[in-house]
This record gives structure tokens, sequence and C-alpha cells, in this order.
């Protein structure tokens, strides 16, 4: 048997079934009866006490970056659960595949344009996509326009972001595609 919770308002004697948040954070709650939740939530404001460019930034920042990123390709997952499926079996074991190699970057000259883009990113050898991807997305986050719309340099930032993603994605495209070629 579980012990019931009491309404956080004075003098009622309710079970205090509904959460209710006490302050902007969101990380500490009050717990009332559904009456006291209703007029609580009534009065209470998440953007009490803030200036109206406070509000409009954080609208901005949880409309655009406040999300987790998920994968647009769901069957990825399903490619990838195959795949290692496909691979047991050939390999009579229930062990994981051993991970193939797929990072470069190792020997690259301080004169390319990929050294160039690593550095744009605060990269360092060894690279594969997932790392390239994660890195460009916490970049973007970070230096988008829409969040830094007082920063006059965040656009040509951006633009230095995205082409260094771009060289390095093409070359680890072009370095999977010569290492799968040399493993045939």
């Amino acid at each position: 048997m579980h012990s019931l919770r009491t309404c956080s308002m004075p003098s009622c004697m309710e079970e205090g079934a509904h959460k209710a948040p006490k302050d902007r954070s969101l990380e500490s709650h009050h717990w009332f009866c559904f009456e006291h939740v209703q007029e609580y939530n009534r009065a209470w404001d998440f953007f009490s006490g803030m200036s109206g460019r406070d509000i409009e930034e954080h609208i901005i920042r949880s409309t655009l970056w406040d999300r987790p990123t998920r994968p647009h390709d769901g069957h990825a997952t399903i490619e990838e659960h195959l795949h290692r499926k496909a691979w047991q079996t050939y390999h009579f074991t229930e062990e994981k595949p051993e991970k193939e190699k797929t990072a470069f970057a190792a020997g690259i000259s301080h004169d390319t344009p990929e050294f160039q883009a690593m550095v744009i990113m605060g990269l360092e050898p060894p690279l594969d996509m997932v790392v390239i991807k994660a890195r460009y997305k916490e970049l973007v986050k970070k230096h988008h326009p829409d969040v830094n719309h007082n920063d006059p340099n965040a656009g040509e930032l951006i633009k230095s972001i995205n082409m260094a993603y771009t060289i390095l994605k093409l070359a680890c495209e072009k370095y999977e595609t010569a290492y799968a070629d040399e493993k045939k």
C-alpha cells in the first residue's frame, strides 16, 4: 500500500495527484488536488519577470534548438539490424559484428582543404561521419544567425561551418568508397 500525497494548498486535505511546476526551471513541483491545480495553473505565468526580449529569445530558442535531433531515415536502423543479423548468421555467432574501419584523416597535410575544415570545426583525426555530423549539429545550434541575431558575423561563420562540413563529408565518403573497393 502506498501513502497518499496531500495537496500542497494550505488547509486542503485532498490527495495531491496533480503535478505543477514551482518555477521556470521546471525542476521542482507542487502536488495539488484537481480543484487547486486548476486554480494554480490559471494564476501561474511561465514568463513572469522576463523582459520582452528575454521572452522572444526563449521562444526562438525553444522553437528551433531545444528539441532533440532524431534521424530522418527510419530505415537506417532497420538496415543496421538486418546487417547485424546477416553477419551473425553467416559467422554462426551471437556476437556483434566487428567494427569496420571507417575513420579517415590520420595523415592529412596541413595545406589541404580537409585540414582547414577540421580546424574550422575544431576536430582532430581520426574522424568518421558520426563524429563529423555530431560536431556540425553542435556548431550550427550554437552559431546559427537565428540564435545570434545580434552578431553581425554569425552569417559568415555559419557559411564557413557549412562549407567545412561539406568538405569533410565528401572526403569521408571518398575514403569509405576507396576502403570498400580495397576490401574487394
